[in-house]
């Protein structure tokens, strides 16, 4: 898919969020920032949290998918391979819809195969439960 990376989240959705105000918890103010950023400037932990509060997915994750094809086992933040599994639960509706993104997620989990040892179980876990 592509797409201007110079434009942020909320001008490629086209959607609006209410201004955070005193009364928002720091991760809508968080995700809020984020959507005023242009793409490409979207860093592995920032994409992570995106996808995974499903946030502009038709965009953030391409971008995430660039990353963990890269390197499947990248970290973002938490643990190694967080992006990949942040991938991962991404709900099945979203991969019946984007197939060809489905398919490259799962040739990144085929070549790891043989995960290494010491592998997140996580990524474990959340990879057998791929629809893809």
């Amino acid at each position: 898919m592509d797409f201007d990376r110079q434009l942020t989240l909320a001008q490629l959705v086209g959607d609006r969020w209410r201004r955070p105000g005193q009364e928002a918890t720091a991760l809508y103010a968080e995700l809020c920032q984020l959507r005023h950023i242009p793409v490409r400037e979207l860093n592995r932990e920032d994409l992570r949290l995106l996808v995974i509060q499903h946030v502009g997915l038709e965009f953030t994750v391409p971008l995430a998918l660039e990353h963990v094809e890269e390197d499947p086992l990248v970290q973002a933040n938490l643990f190694c391979g967080d992006l990949l599994t942040s991938l991962l639960r991404v709900d099945v509706s979203f991969w019946e819809d984007h197939v060809q993104l489905r398919d490259r997620v799962s040739a990144v989990l085929d070549s790891l195969r043989d995960l290494p040892w010491g592998t997140e179980e996580t990524v474990i876990i959340t990879a057998e439960q791929f629809p893809g």
